[in-house]
This record gives structure tokens, sequence and C-alpha cells, in this order.
């Protein structure tokens, strides 16, 4: 493959992981082993130059799913979620001051999610992987910036949405291998 054909295919491929993440992360309790997936797939075509393929990324994906925690912990985070929305919503009291320390503890434990979900291999267990999360601040500031261009990006053009989780698992990836 010549030097100017490589940059495109490689695009072509992570879109093409951000879809398969996208499609498989609708039930949305799915979404952290369709990241892991994906995270895996991108690195099996930097590692080996294998290209990303559906039927790949299935059979990483129920990998992924065999451990209950792939499913329970972000079933845990929706329902502390949506409680604190209602409470919020309802009129807790000093909601002014904890409904954005709420929202900042919901973004990093996204972020956990993800950076987790981007060092997951097949074989590795999800509570070993969420008991040690990387410690390194300017990984997860990093995050952060792909996260806000993320939301820019479909803020504007909500076609993107498709091939987003892509770039963010593309951004994790690279974050746990700089």
């Amino acid at each position: 493959m010549s030097a100017g054909v490589r940059p495109v295919a490689l695009l072509a491929e992570v879109l093409l992981v951000g879809v398969l993440v996208c499609a498989a992360a609708l039930p949305v309790l799915t979404a952290v082993p369709a990241l892991a997936a994906g995270a895996v797939l991108l690195r099996e075509l930097v590692d080996d130059g294998r290209t990303p393929t559906a039927r790949r990324f299935a059979l990483l994906l129920g990998r992924a799913l065999r451990d209950p925690a792939a499913v329970l912990v972000p079933l845990a985070v929706l329902v502390v979620g949506a409680l604190d929305l209602l409470a919020l919503a309802g009129g807790l009291p000093g909601a002014t001051v904890l409904g954005p320390v709420i929202g900042l503890v919901l973004a990093a434990v996204v972020l956990v999610l993800l950076r987790t979900a981007a060092r997951w291999r097949p074989g590795d267990r999800w509570a070993v992987l969420l008991a040690s999360p990387p410690r390194d601040p300017g990984g997860y500031a990093y995050l952060v910036g792909a996260v806000a261009v993320a939301v820019l990006v479909v803020g504007q053009a909500p076609a993107f949405a498709v091939v987003v989780p892509g770039l963010l698992v593309f951004a994790a990836v690279a974050v746990e291998r700089r």
C-alpha cells in the first residue's frame, strides 16, 4: 500500500470501528464492552495490520460480555445517574451546588470506563481492570479534549454520531499507548 493511501485506509477502518461500536452500544448497557471490542480491533490494526471486520468485532463483543461486570457497571452508572437527576429535578436542597458536582462525578466515571475499555483484552476480568484505573491526569485531560471535540462535532453535524464512538475509542487507545 502506498504512503498516500495508508492514512485514508486507517481513517476508513477507524470509521468502520465507530459504526460497529455505535450499533453495539445502542442498548446502552453494552456500551463498555462495545468500546472494549473496538479498542482491541484498533490495537490489532496498529500492531499486526489486521483489518477490522464485523465478524471479529462480534467475537470480541461476545467475549467482553461474558463477564457480568461488563453489563452491571454501566447499569449501576445509569441507575445512579437517573436517581441523581430525579432528585435534582424534584427540588433537592442545594441542587444548585450539587448538580454540577454530580455532573462532574458522572463525567469522571464515564472517562474511567472509557479508559478501562481501552485497556481491556480478551480474557481480562472487568472487576480487576476497574479496581485499578489509570492514575495519570494527563491522559484524562486528553480524553476530556477528545470528548469535547466529539460533542462539538456531533452538535454541528448530528450525522457524525454514528462514527464518533470509533474516534473516541481511537483517542482512548492512543492515550493508553502514549
